[in-house]
């Protein structure tokens, strides 16, 4: 599709969308978009979000695998926002029209503490950022700036046709404390999902609370099945040895949920964005690595 003459691209997207080259941009889908809605519809829904909105502003581009990337425009007054997925034959496989919703006032707060990521090696944000588009815990306050971790080759988080966790490459790789402190809670014995299943009764899995200075706290949740070697009192440095990641809990494959916050009990605790040592804040898309 590259070759098209005037074929749409995620970089100019806005601009044709508020022009109202819906007819380009629907002929552009995928297959599986089109079944779920016709052109007529699309239309309709289309023009009347374009009302009242004077330009868009793209204002991220996310790599999602090596075959999508995502792409965000918001309307000149930011309450709206266009939420696009294109693969490199500028084939739309998404879009979403949504409000834009924000938090500026827990948006501009950070965390006291400096952290690191709670790993070793290199892993790749599957979710994370500051708004629901490539977070999807945003809109989640006791979650809002929490992360979703997961290793990537070749564009996949796992090798072969996965059928077992071990077919995932972030299955039984360590996890590190992410900051100096006193771990407060453990749970160890969450059996790991078999792929399929998820374990909505117990969300976390295993996880380890960990209490640090100027009164945060930070969750790492999904570690595999008695692999925590921390206990309950134990005063801990940032970059030790925590456990090995598994796939317990509400969780679809093997990865790291990460989140700081302001109670030992992030059932109602406020989730605190969080402040990295080398002042870069990862969003979805980003590979990250070790700070410490």
């Amino acid at each position: 599709m590259n070759n098209l003459q005037q074929c749409l691209t995620g970089e100019t997207f806005g601009a044709r969308f508020l022009k109202g080259d819906f007819q380009a941009i629907y002929n552009q889908t995928a297959n599986n978009f089109k079944e779920m809605i016709k052109i007529g519809q699309f239309m309709e829904l289309s023009s009347s979000f374009n009302s009242g909105v004077q330009h868009y502003s793209l204002v991220s581009e996310t790599r999602l695998t090596d075959h999508l990337r995502h792409f965000l425009w918001i309307d000149n007054e930011k309450i709206k926002a266009i939420s696009v997925t294109f693969d490199p034959d500028d084939v739309i496989h998404s879009l979403l029209l949504a409000p834009y919703e924000t938090y500026p006032e827990t948006d501009n707060q950070f965390s006291k503490n400096t952290y690191m990521m709670p790993i070793q090696d290199e892993w790749f944000v599957f979710w994370g950022g500051a708004n629901q588009f490539i977070n999807y815990h945003y809109e989640i306050e006791e979650q809002r700036y929490a992360y979703d971790l997961v290793i990537v080759k070749g564009g996949q988080s796992f090798k072969d046709t996965p059928t077992l966790n071990d077919d995932f490459y972030a299955f039984n790789k360590e996890v590190v404390a992410p900051c100096d402190g006193k771990v407060v809670k453990v749970v160890n014995s969450i059996v790991d999902n078999e792929l399929g299943s998820t374990n909505v009764s117990n969300p976390e899995g295993n996880y380890v609370t960990i209490q640090h200075a100027n009164d945060e706290y930070s969750l790492i949740a999904h570690f595999k099945q008695n692999s925590i070697v921390v206990e309950p009192g134990q005063t801990i440095k940032q970059g030790q040895l925590i456990g090995l990641c598994g796939n317990s809990g509400n969780s679809t494959e093997p990865h790291i949920h990460f989140q700081v916050m302001d109670s030992p009990n992030h059932h109602n605790a406020k989730s605190i964005r969080i402040r990295f040592h080398d002042d870069h804040e990862p969003i979805q898309g980003d590979l990250v690595k070790s700070t410490n």
